[in-house]
Formats: C-alpha cells, sequence, structure tokens
C-alpha cells in the first residue's frame, strides 16, 4: 500500500524503518516514507519528518527544514506539531525565539491531552514564562494533567516538589483529604521510577536518589520500597513497622539509610 501511494500506510512503514519494527532500523528509508507522506499533508508525518530533521535522523540536521514540516503539521491542529513548533520557538531552533508564541503552541497542545505540552506549559506557569502569570496552582495542575498519562518528567517534577513540601492545590486536597505532601510526592516518584522509555532513564534514576534522599520520612517509606521504587507485593519492616521493601535485596540496599529511623519509628510505634 505504501508503495502504491498510501500516505496512511507510507507514515507506518516510516515509523517501522525508524524504530526498528519489524525490520532492521534504516532511518534513511524511514524519512523517505515519512516524506512520501508528509507531501500528501498527512500531519503526523510532517511532525515526524521535523523530528528527523531536528534530530539529524537520516538526513543531515535542518532546524530550519524541521520548523517549516512542525509548523505544517501545527496548522493542521496536530499535536506533536504544535508542541514541536513550540519547541523551536523556545530554544529559537529554526525560527526567531519567541516565548509567548511558545506558550500559545504548547497550550494548543496542551489542551488536546499532550503529555509533553502539558509538561512544557506547566513549567512556563510555575515560572512565570512565555508571558504568562506565574501561577503556582496552575503548574501544578498542568503537570498532574501530564503525570496522570505516566509522564516522566512531570512525574518527577510534581513528586519532587510534593515531597519537599511544597503546597497541594486545594482542589486536589479536597480529593484524599488525609493525604500529605510527601505521601502524594512519594507515590509519584515511584511511578517515575518504574518508566521503561530509554529516553527517561535519567530522570527515572532521579526520581529514585529523590526517594532515597527522603528515606527518614515515614510517608514517603510507608509508600514504596526505597530500594527500587516498587509499589506492589511489598513486605513490612519487622520491626518499625513503617518501611516497605520488595524483597531482602532491596532491604539490604537501603537497610543502612534505614536503620537510623527503624528503632525511632519503633518506638513511637
Amino acid at each position: 500500500a505504501a508503495d502504491k501511494g498510501h500516505a496512511g500506510a507510507q507514515l507506518c512503514l516510516g515509523g517501522c524503518y525508524r524504530f526498528g519494527e519489524g525490520t532492521p532500523k534504516d532511518h534513511v528509508k524511514a524519512v523517505k516514507y515519512y516524506r512520501l507522506a508528509a507531501d500528501q499533508g498527512k500531519a503526523r508525518a510532517q511532525a515526524r519528518l521535523g523530528e528527523c530533521y531536528r534530530w539529524g535522523e537520516g538526513t543531515p540536521e535542518d532546524q530550519v527544514k524541521a520548523a517549516q514540516y512542525f509548523r505544517l503539521a501545527a496548522d493542521q491542529g496536530y499535536s506533536g506539531g504544535q508542541h514541536g513548533y513550540a519547541i523551536g520557538l523556545a530554544l529559537g531552533q529554526g525560527v526567531p525565539r519567541d516565548d509567548n508564541e511558545a506558550a500559545r503552541y504548547y497550550r494548543l497542545a496542551a489542551d488536546q491531552g499532550y503529555a509533553p505540552a502539558q509538561c512544557c506549559l506547566a513549567q512556563y506557569y510555575l515560572h512565570g514564562e512565555g508571558g504568562l502569570p506565574k501561577d503556582h496552582d496552575e503548574g501544578v495542575r498542568y503537570h498532574r494533567l501530564a503525570a496522570d498519562q505516566n509522564y516522566t518528567p512531570s512525574q518527577l517534577a510534581l513528586g519532587s516538589m510534593l515531597i519537599d513540601d511544597e503546597h497541594i492545590p486545594a482542589d486536589e486536597r479536597a480529593l484524599e483529604p488525609a493525604l500529605t505532601n510527601a505521601r502524594a510526592g512519594a507515590r509519584l516518584l515511584a511511578r517515575a521510577t518504574q518508566s521503561t522509555d530509554p529516553q527517561f532513564e535519567p530522570g527515572r534514576l532521579q526520581a529514585l536518589e529523590l526517594l532515597r534522599s527522603h528515606a527518614d520520612k515515614r510517608e514517603v517509606v510507608s509508600v514504596c520500597c526505597i530500594g527500587c521504587g516498587a509499589t506492589e507485593v511489598l513486605k513490612q519492616c519487622t520491626r518499625c513497622h513503617t518501611a516497605r521493601f520488595c524483597g531482602s535485596a532491596c532491604m539490604r540496599l537501603s537497610w543502612r539509610a534505614h536503620k537510623q529511623c527503624c528503632a525511632r519509628w519503633a518506638e513511637q510505634g
């Protein structure tokens, strides 16, 4: 179908070559099929081709062409194109830098539920950038929307804010009145540690390090295994009855940090 000019098949085949799905990776062939579909106006193919130009995959890096293809997809309302074009505007890659326009395109994609754009818009609100007012609650809200889609950077950002005792918006507090900041943060960080996406490996390790650095908080160690971040099939420390571990290996790994609190928590009950 791809060789007969079907844009959807060309897009699909381009993805197979790009990611090595069912065929060896071949970025040059990926670009070939993305271009065939993009030239027929397929928005997703235009955005994928923009990514290839941005990262120099299968074609020489060309930020101007990347921005052009992202803009073509964005003008069709495709969220991936809107987000890709927003990144170019935010960084001045292929187009003049314009934080206000970047925020506008991030919002267009975010309002379609596109998690990476929600994460970027959250950061704009938290820092008062892109012509937006500094608004902690709006920043947290957009991070929450992305985190609920298991987007690791937002899980890490929101989890780190909460575990360090920044406030939870009133509407979220109302959903679970007994929820503490530390416990909410630990839940999000634990979810981030379970990411299997290679591009988020640094974030996964950072989330795990944050959990371990808060091993002195009962609300944290009672949520997940401090050794690996797991939240299922956990065993309770038989002395303090607070800390959870997934097994003996993680218990040994975490014992040095945990023993400082274990006796005190056991006395407190």
